[in-house]
């Protein structure tokens, strides 16, 4: 856990965040994790023409009597 705050201040330091308080701290941690989170959900296998952008395909709703 030491390494862990170790690099997230290092990280922040270098963001210009020097003067945090421990709910800063907690608050970043959380922030970062989740960010990494969704770092990883990203899928990385498709190639340029499948991004989903492409694909999307807007279904015409019907009109109910």
């Amino acid at each position: 856990m030491i390494e862990d705050h170790d690099a997230l201040q290092h990280e922040a330091e270098r963001a210009g965040l020097t003067q945090l308080s421990e709910t800063h701290w907690a608050q970043l941690a959380k922030a970062k994790a989740a960010a990494e989170q969704l770092l990883h959900a990203i899928p990385r296998h498709l190639h340029m023409y499948e991004e989903p952008a492409h694909i999307f395909r807007a279904v015409q709703r019907r009109e109910h009597d």
